[in-house]
């Protein structure tokens, strides 16, 4: 948000332009505000027994938890898709790149580590039924 507040000081500082380009400016350079501050309320992650949706800035993905490799701590899912192609996903909601509010960055490293106990969680492994063996006669 502080490009946009830059902006909207630079352009109300401009003597030489009229008062409606800047006004205009203004309300553009809000309205972008409000646009981008709306796509952050809902950054997120989602996940159930199934996989995870992960709601970034521009576009939301769901993926299999069997396409899934690893949830990285950068964060981001790492996962291959049907055709066996490597990509990944970032998970914007817990980036903490300045690292300058400690509650933020424990919060993040928690709620990674709760989403790579999930990933690894073990499948349980389908039960085989042992042969009764017949007594020996």
């Amino acid at each position: 948000m502080w490009p946009l507040l830059v902006g909207v000081v630079v352009i109300a500082l401009r003597d030489d332009l009229p008062l409606a380009v800047v006004i205009v400016g203004a309300l553009v350079c809000v309205g972008a505000a409000v646009y981008l501050a709306m796509l952050g309320w809902r950054l997120g992650v989602v996940f159930d027994a199934d996989g995870i949706e992960v709601n970034g800035l521009l576009r939301s993905r769901r993926i299999a938890k069997e396409e899934i490799v690893a949830i990285t701590n950068f964060p981001a899912v790492r996962w291959k898709n049907a055709d066996g192609k490597a990509r990944w996903t970032p998970i914007f909601a817990f980036a903490n790149p300045g690292r300058v509010i400690p509650l933020v960055e424990r919060h993040n490293e928690a709620a990674i580590s709760i989403l790579q106990d999930w990933q690894t969680d073990a499948k349980p492994e389908p039960v085989k039924k042992k042969r009764r063996q017949r007594p020996a006669r």
